[in-house]
This record gives C-alpha cells, structure tokens and sequence, in this order.
C-alpha cells in the first residue's frame, strides 16, 4: 500500500532554498524531495497577498483571480516543461528508451501548450515574452531524469490544484485530461529514476501559487 505522504516543514524549506543562487546549484540533490504542486488562486491562503514582484515584463501576476488567470499560470508551466524536453531532446545527453520517452513527452507538453493558448484566445501571452534557463538539470541523462520528475509532479499537482477554481465547464474537463497525462509522465520518469514504487503517494497536498513561483522561479529568466 503507498504510504499517505504530505507536505511538511522541510519541504517549504526546500522551495525558500530553490529561490537563492545556492539552491539552484543543489537542485538535483533535493530533487526528490519535494512535491511542487500549484494550487492556482488558493485566496485563503496569506501567501497568495502579493504579487510575483515588480517586474514589468511578467506575463503571470497574483492573486489568481479568474479562469483567464489560471490558465496563463498554467500556460507558463507548461511552457517550461515544453522548454525543459525539447532542450533535452536537441542536448544529445539522452539516448534509448529514455529518449524516446523524452521525445514523447515533449509533444505532449507542445499539445497542452497549443491547448492552453487556443483557450485563451487573444488573451494569450507571446511565447518569446518567456525565457527559461535549467542549468545544470541538462548536464547528463541521470539529471535530466531527476529534474524531469520534479517538474512533472509540478504539473500534476498544479491541474489537480486548479480544477476546482476553473468555472467553465469545458476547460475543466479538458484540464482534467491533461492533468491524468502528467501523472502518467510523473510515473514513467520515476520508473527511469530506479524508484522502487513509482506512485508513492496515494494523495496530493496543493501549494498556493505565490509557493509555486518561488519555486520555479530559479528557471526563469523572464516572465516573472
């Protein structure tokens, strides 16, 4: 039976860790470690009060305030996983059955990210009004995987978070079916990771959205 595991000090630790110089060079240590999941727009929550900063250029502001907000957050994520496999794909650092499961990761992170845009219409940010930098998590095939399972259990959480606060019936529904593809990829990739027990969870904790950018926000270079 998967052991019920949920979210405690030592990993809101490690996110505060992740948004210093020095948390990006251990990232790959800790990877395992923390389950970043995205509760979009969790307005209870005191953490959600500010903003993502003051950067002009940012194409995702907090609170999330409507289903336009969550998807340009979701949006974003997606943008960054899409990034993060097309870079490894192209990187050389992959091969076999790794790579092909990469290669088709990869699509599938492109179809959410041409879902999402078409969703949003015109409401849609530019992809060039983003930029994504991920280190080190590019350096070997074995980073790559650890990295890989980190940011896909950011996409299950983040779908699993917002479903909920999406008030179109029709969004919701196909949210629900990309958030069932992430888990899927989340599963692979511990599979890949030599994890004994792939689903290790048997149920999510959701994060507030400010918890999340703190989170990714050593891979951003802009949009912010």
């Amino acid at each position: 039976m998967s052991e019920i595991i949920k979210p405690g000090a030592g990993d809101f630790e490690f996110l505060a860790r992740l948004s210093k110089p020095a948390g990006r060079r251990t990232f790959l240590k800790w990877a395992g470690a923390s389950s970043l999941v995205l509760a979009a727009g969790c307005g209870d929550d005191d953490d959600d009060n500010g903003g993502t900063g003051p950067d002009d250029d940012a194409v995702v502001t907090l609170p999330l305030t409507s289903d336009t907000d969550i998807l340009k957050f979701a949006l974003f994520l997606e943008l960054l996983e899409a990034d993060f496999y097309t870079r490894a794909v192209a990187a050389g650092i992959l091969s076999g059955t790794v790579l092909e499961i990469a290669t088709g990761v990869r699509d599938n992170e492109q179809a959410h990210v041409d879902f999402l845009q078409s969703a949003l219409a015109g409401e849609a940010f530019d992809e060039d009004d983003v930029e994504f930098d991920f280190g080190q998590t590019l350096s070997s095939q074995d980073a790559f995987i650890d990295a890989a399972v980190t940011f896909e259990q950011t996409g299950v959480g983040a779908y699993l978070g917002a479903l909920p606060l999406i008030d179109s019936r029709s969004i919701r529904r196909s949210a629900g079916t990309i958030f069932t593809v992430e888990a899927r990829h989340t599963s692979v990739f511990r599979a890949l990771n030599g994890e004994a027990n792939p689903v290790p969870r048997s149920f999510e904790e959701p994060l507030t959205a400010q918890q999340v950018v703190t989170a990714v926000t050593p891979f951003v270079e802009r949009g912010l």
